[in-house]
């Protein structure tokens, strides 16, 4: 049953249609004191509507599906859409996925929902209407668990069962589009609670569906260094990562995530040791990584991004300054990413095992203020250009001249080189060891 449930405050909405109902999520937000990005409306007439309101929002209208004349405004980061008001509004409330999610409100504050929805609303309680709205869209078991992460909600007992048990049908059954899953599960990760998130999609069963890679970490023991299993280690470095760096972006978060997940491939026991070893496990998670990105359809600057954080987490800066110098250079393209990532992970291992954690990881936030102090120095200009190197060495375009540039730069760097004859002296020097094979010298 569906009435009146209480008032909402609600801001002035330019786009406010006549005879129009505010529904969904954005009535939500609104009870709870939150400011909406996207407002939902149901009105009579969604074109006019939509015309209206670009007007008044400066923004654009166009048609999401005129088929069924769906239309939407976009202006300064805040989304309009507005579909047709037919039929009873009641009935549209009550096929919706929770009741969280199925009010409305009008202009003047009245808000509309199922009878239960003013104690879900204010004890924070996730509520499915009934088990089939929930099965007409595969998305919504997902989606309940993203509300759960940013609207800090408590499932009640007979959805979350309701959430699980669909879960294990989706895993072999129907699923929603990959983009979809996507945007909810970026929802998560961009969150704070990000870590917890993801514990909740483990135990409901909808991680097994969507990262199964991930998900076949659970209870891989690793023991030696790590007090965790290989699923929960990599739940611990992203909460680590969040705690620390909380401005950490998709990519870094997910790298996070995902740092570990070949483990389970690769997993050998060490007799010697007493622990076990997996060889490889930088290089063929950054493979299996990118797999799971790709089905996911991230770019492929995302994932070539995530890819590069994997495969190189284990490759630690060296504890000399020099060294260290050498090595910030080498990484540029992934700093100060890759060191945060290499925080979040040391951090993560041995948990209450590790005694002074922050001793610990001393070595990586000096590479960190090494890249500040850095930053604040411009890169010097090359000393020699292509045609010079070519000309110097008898070569033709190709490989090895970049080489050459990019050990000349380095040396540059780290102040071995300082003049144009310096230039010329190192680069044939370099290419005479590197032509020949030669160990070069540790500080070369």
């Amino acid at each position: 049953m569906v009435h009146v449930i209480g008032r909402a405050r609600l801001p002035p909405l330019p786009c406010w249609p006549r005879g129009g109902w505010l529904v969904g999520g954005a009535v939500r937000d609104l009870w709870w004191g939150l400011t909406p990005l996207d407002y939902d409306f149901a009105t009579p007439d969604p074109e006019s509507a939509a015309r209206a309101c670009s007007q008044a929002v400066a923004g654009s209208a166009f048609p999401l599906d005129e088929a069924r004349d769906h239309w939407r405004v976009q202006a300064g980061g805040v989304r309009y859409d507005f579909t047709p008001l037919t039929g009873k509004l009641v009935d549209d409330l009550l096929r919706r996925d929770y009741t969280v999610n199925a009010l409305a409100a009008n202009a003047r504050g009245a808000v509309l929902g199922p009878s239960v929805a003013r104690y879900d609303l204010e004890r924070r309680v996730l509520r499915a209407l009934a088990r089939g709205n929930l099965e007409d869209d595969p998305l919504r078991p997902l989606r309940g668990v993203r509300l759960m992460v940013t609207h800090a909600l408590r499932p009640e007992a007979r959805t979350w069962t309701w959430i699980r048990e669909m879960a294990a049908r989706q895993r072999f059954g129907r699923r929603p589009a990959w983009e979809r899953v996507r945007d909810e599960l970026e929802r998560i990760l961009a969150h704070r609670r990000a870590a917890w998130g993801f514990h909740a999609l483990w135990k409901s069963g909808l991680g097994d569906v969507y990262l199964p890679e991930w998900t076949a970490g659970a209870e891989v023991e690793q023991r030696g260094f790590h007090h965790l299993d290989v699923l929960r280690h990599q739940l611990e470095a992203l909460h680590q990562l969040v705690l620390r760096y909380p401005q950490a972006g998709s990519s870094l978060r997910w790298a996070a995530l995902l740092h570990d997940v070949a483990k389970p491939l690769l997993r050998l026991w060490d007799p010697e040791r007493g622990y076990y070893r997996f060889f490889f496990h930088d290089e063929d998670g950054a493979a299996l990584a990118a797999t799971l990105l790709g089905r996911l359809r991230y770019g492929r600057a995302h994932v070539a991004k995530v890819r590069r954080l994997v495969r190189r987490h284990m490759k630690t800066p060296p504890a000399s300054g020099r060294g260290r110098r050498r090595w910030l250079l080498r990484h540029l393209p992934l700093l100060p990413d890759l060191l945060w990532l290499q925080i979040a992970d040391r951090a993560a291992t041995r948990g209450a095992l590790a005694g002074d954690v922050e001793a610990r990881l001393a070595p990586l936030y000096a590479a960190l203020e090494d890249l500040s102090n850095a930053a604040h120095r411009a890169e010097p200009p090359l000393l020699l250009g292509g045609d010079e190197v070519m000309a110097l060495l008898g070569l033709e375009p190709g490989p090895a001249v970049g080489r050459a540039l990019t050990a000349l730069r380095e040396a540059q760097w780290l102040g071995d080189v300082r003049d144009e004859e310096e230039a010329r002296r190192f680069v044939q020097w370099w290419y005479e060891t590197e032509a020949t094979g030669a160990e070069r010298p540790k500080d070369a």
